[in-house]
């Protein structure tokens, strides 16, 4: 089956809106002798992004649409270019928390910014 991508070309994310945190934090046991045993989870090549993506005004409503209709509110994975600190990959995503992450603002007239944290399986 395959995913659903993202609707749109030529969007732009924001330098000061980015983020990048490339492996989720390992399970952590406090052992009696004050000791703490960390181990990772399988599974865990996953990392979380936080960008802001900047559309013009008919761009965003096309993205509305598509996180609504074929991301069932947001809830399914899609695919996309991440940039991931020295290029862009295509990678399979999903938003996080998409009720209250998946966030916008109006810069200025005709542009939207779209602050959003993705994770990202497979890095």
């Amino acid at each position: 089956m395959s995913l659903p991508s993202w609707p749109i070309a030529n969007t732009v994310v924001l330098q000061n809106g980015f983020g990048l945190q490339r492996m989720r934090d390992p399970l952590a046991t406090d052992m009696e002798g004050g000791n703490t045993r960390q181990r990772p989870r399988p599974g865990d090549n996953v990392a979380t992004v936080k960008q802001t993506v900047r559309f013009d005004a008919a761009d965003y409503d096309t993205f509305v649409e598509w996180v609504k209709t074929p991301l069932n509110l947001g809830t399914a994975r899609f695919t996309m270019d991440v940039w991931l600190g020295t290029g862009l990959a295509n990678k399979v995503c999903q938003f996080v928390k998409p009720g209250t992450s998946l966030t916008a603002s109006w810069p200025g007239p005709g542009l939207v910014d779209v602050t959003m944290t993705l994770q990202v399986y497979d890095v």
